[in-house]
C-alpha cells in the first residue's frame, strides 16, 4: 500500500499537471491583479466620472448678453426670462417618439430635421451636457409638456436668458440679431486662442448682424452652471453646485430712440432709408431702413415660413437700404458740381444759361424736369429750382475727373468706414474707371448725364448723407459712427471718440454760396418746400433718380408701374448758419423728392428740434 501511494506521488505526470495548473493560477491572478490597478489607479477618474455622470447632470446657465442703449440710456436690446426647451441627451430613451410628441405641442416644422440633428449630434460629442431645442415657449405649451414628463425622459423646461428688442422692428437693421452658434463658429471658437470660459458651445447665442455681430465679443457674457442631482428617470432632485453666470458689457450708442421711431413713422410703408447725422462729430441720430423685420423671431428661431416670406418680398426686408443700397442720386448731386465748378474757376456764381427745357448734345436731346424751361438762370437760381439744363451745360464743362476728386473727397463713392458690418460702396465714376472696369473711353454724353445725377454714378444713402454733413460743416469731413462707449464685463470704459477722415481745403466763401443756396431750394420757393420749419432755416436739396428711361412725351412717375417709378430723395441740415444735424432721406420708386422725401426730412429734424432751442440766425447769414 505504501509503496503504491509513493509511487503516485513520484508519478511525472501528475507533477506535471499540478504545475501547469498552477501556474495558470498565477497567471490568471497576476491578470486580475493588474486589471484591478488598471481600473482602480490609472483609470480611476474615467470611471468615477462615469459614476458621477449616472447620477449628476451639468445644466448650462447661459449669461445674459449685455445692454445696447441709446444716447439717453434708453435699452434697444435687453435681456429677458424665456421658457425654454432643453434636453439631456443621455436620458433620452426613444428620440424619434419623444420628438413625435414635443411637435404637436411646441409647434416643430414637420419637415424639419434640425432638432432631431442637434441632439444626435449632442449624443456623439457629449450626451451628459444639456442642448436647448426650443425657446420662449407659451405658458400653456409648458403646462402641456409639464402633464407630459413621464413621457418625456430627458427633456424639461428651464427659465433662460432670452434676448429682447423693446422697439422691435425701428432698430433691426442696425442692431440686428441674434442666433444659436454655427457649427462653423463653434469649430472657429475651438481654435481660436481665446480663453476657455470665453469659447463658444453648443446652444450659446451669438450675433449674427448689425450692431449684436460687430460687439459680438463685448456683449456675450460668460455661462455659469448648475450641477444637480437626477433620478432615474433624469428629473431633478438636488443641487449640489452652483457657478453663476456673467453677463456681457453694455454698448452705448449715439442713437435717439425717438429720432429712429419718427424716422420709421415718416418713411410709412414705403421702401427707403432715413438716415441722421450730427456733421460735426460723425455721430449717427438715427438710421432706419424699411421694409424692416422683428428681430425678435430671429432670438426664439425663426420658423421657415417666416424666413421665405422675408427672401421673397420684392422690396428686400433684410437688405440694409442705408449702408447696402446703392442708387443714383439724381438732384442731390447738383451742389457737388457747383462747388466743384467754384473750386476749379471754371464757373462764375452769376453766369447765366439759357434754359429752353431742353439740351441738345450731337444728335441726342436732354430735356429739363421743367417741360417750358425755366429761362436765363444763374448758379444760385439753377440750385434753387433744380434746373437740369444748367448742370447739363456744366457736367460736361468740368468733365467726370474733376466732379469725381471732389466728390470722393466729400465721402461720396467711398467706404465711410461706419461701425456697422456690411458696408457697400457706390460709385463716382471717372475717366479711369471707364477705361479699366468698362474696357471704353468716356464719352461726352456721359457727362451731361453726370450733372444730374444720371448715368453710372450710383451712392448709398449713407454717403450722401457724410457728403452733406461735409458741406454742413465746412469740408471737414467726419467719420460715421454709431457707439459711442463700450463698458466692458471688467467695468472699463471705452469711449469712442469723434474722427476726422480728412479736412478739405475748399474756399469758406464758395462753401457759405453753396449753403445759402440750399436755403433757398427750401426757403426761397425752391423744389424742397415741403420741408420748411417755423423759425428755422433748412438748406438742402431734392433729387428725383430715374429708373427707367421713358421715351415719347414726359410722364408723371405717379403714372408709371411701381417698379420703374423715379426714386425720390431729399437731403438737408439745420439750422444753416449752424448746423447740428443732417438727415438723408431715400424712397424707392417714391416718385418727387419734394413731395415723397422733403416731409420726410422735415418731420425728423421737427422732432429733434422739438427738445434743443436754436437761437435767432446770425446777420448776414443763410
Amino acid at each position: 500500500m505504501m509503496s503504491r501511494i509513493r509511487k503516485r506521488e513520484q508519478d511525472p505526470d501528475i507533477t506535471r499537471r499540478s504545475r501547469l495548473l498552477l501556474y495558470v493560477a498565477f497567471g490568471a491572478f497576476a491578470i486580475l491583479l493588474g486589471r484591478l490597478y488598471w481600473l482602480q489607479v490609472v483609470e480611476s477618474d474615467r470611471y468615477r466620472n462615469l459614476s458621477e455622470n449616472n447620477r449628476l447632470r451639468l445644466r448650462t446657465v447661459r449669461a445674459p448678453r449685455g445692454l445696447i442703449l441709446d444716447r439717453m440710456g434708453r435699452a434697444l436690446a435687453e435681456t429677458q426670462g424665456s421658457f425654454d426647451l432643453v434636453c439631456s441627451p443621455v436620458d433620452v430613451k426613444d428620440l424619434e417618439s419623444e420628438i413625435g410628441l414635443l411637435a404637436e405641442i411646441v409647434e416643430f416644422d414637420a419637415d424639419d430635421n434640425t432638432v432631431l440633428d442637434k441632439i444626435r449630434t449632442a449624443m456623439r460629442s457629449n450626451p451628459y451636457r444639456s442642448v436647448t431645442v426650443a425657446r420662449d415657449l407659451r405658458f400653456e405649451q409648458v403646462s402641456v409638456i409639464e402633464f407630459n414628463r413621464e413621457n418625456l425622459p430627458g427633456f424639461s423646461v428651464l427659465v433662460e436668458a432670452k434676448r429682447s428688442y423693446p422697439y422691435g422692428t425701428a432698430f433691426a437693421h442696425v442692431l440686428g440679431y441674434v442666433g444659436e452658434a454655427s457649427p462653423e463658429e463653434l469649430e472657429e471658437s475651438e481654435e481660436s486662442e481665446e480663453s476657455e470660459e470665453n469659447s463658444l458651445e453648443m446652444g450659446d447665442l451669438v450675433g449674427k448682424y448689425g450692431l449684436e455681430r460687430l460687439m459680438d465679443d463685448d456683449l456675450r457674457g460668460v455661462n455659469g452652471g448648475r450641477k444637480v442631482e437626477v433620478d432615474a428617470a433624469g428629473r431633478d432632485q438636488r443641487l449640489v453646485e452652483e457657478v453663476p453666470s456673467r453677463a456681457g458689457g453694455e454698448v452705448h450708442t449715439s442713437l435717439d430712440a425717438d429720432l429712429q421711431v419718427t424716422s420709421q413713422e415718416a418713411l410709412g410703408n414705403r421702401a427707403g432709408a432715413v438716415i441722421a447725422l450730427a456733421p460735426r462729430t460723425g455721430e449717427v441720430l438715427a438710421f432706419y431702413s424699411g421694409p424692416s423685420f422683428d428681430p425678435n423671431v430671429f432670438t426664439r428661431g425663426i420658423r421657415k415660413a417666416e424666413w421665405q416670406a422675408l427672401t421673397v418680398d420684392p422690396r428686400k426686408p433684410m437688405q440694409n437700404k442705408g449702408l447696402q443700397g446703392t442708387y443714383a442720386p439724381g438732384s442731390t448731386i447738383k451742389p457737388f458740381l457747383a462747388l466743384a465748378a467754384l473750386e476749379e474757376k471754371m464757373q462764375e456764381k452769376g453766369k447765366t444759361v439759357s434754359c429752353p427745357g431742353s439740351y441738345r448734345l450731337g444728335n441726342r436731346v436732354f430735356r429739363c424736369w421743367k417741360e417750358k424751361g425755366h429761362g436765363a438762370v444763374d448758379m444760385y437760381r439753377a440750385l434753387v429750382q433744380s434746373c437740369d439744363v444748367y448742370f447739363y451745360t456744366l457736367g460736361l464743362k468740368l468733365g467726370p475727373d474733376r466732379v469725381a476728386k471732389l466728390e470722393k473727397d466729400a465721402g461720396l463713392g467711398t467706404i465711410t468706414g461706419i461701425d456697422l458690418p456690411g458696408e457697400r460702396k457706390g460709385l463716382v465714376p471717372d475717366t479711369e474707371w471707364k477705361r479699366t472696369v468698362v474696357k471704353e473711353r468716356w464719352y461726352e454724353y456721359e457727362s451731361v448725364l453726370l450733372g444730374i445725377g444720371q448715368g453710372s454714378v450710383h451712392l448709398t444713402p449713407l454717403e450722401m448723407a457724410v457728403g452733406y454733413a461735409a458741406l454742413a460743416a465746412g469740408g471737414e469731413v467726419m467719420r460715421p459712427r454709431v457707439v459711442s462707449k463700450v463698458i466692458g464685463q471688467d467695468g472699463k470704459v471705452r469711449v469712442q471718440a469723434p474722427e476726422t477722415l480728412r479736412k478739405l481745403p475748399w474756399n469758406p466763401e464758395n462753401v457759405e454760396f453753396i449753403r445759402k443756396a440750399l436755403a433757398g431750394v427750401v426757403n426761397d420757393y425752391g423744389t424742397g418746400g415741403g420741408a420748411k420749419l417755423p423759425g428755422i432755416v433748412v438748406g438742402g436739396k431734392t433729387g428725383t433718380a430715374q429708373v427707367a428711361s421713358v421715351k415719347g412725351k414726359m410722364i408723371k412717375s405717379e403714372d408709371l408701374p411701381y417698379e420703374i417709378r423715379d426714386h425720390a430723395w431729399f437731403v438737408a441740415f439745420a439750422p444753416v448758419d449752424d448746423p447740428q444735424i443732417v438727415v438723408a432721406a431715400m424712397v424707392e420708386h417714391g416718385g418727387h423728392g419734394g413731395s415723397a422725401a422733403a416731409p420726410i426730412v422735415k418731420a425728423v429734424m421737427q422732432e429733434f428740434f422739438r427738445t434743443r432751442p436754436v437761437g435767432p440766425p446770425r446777420k448776414g447769414g443763410a
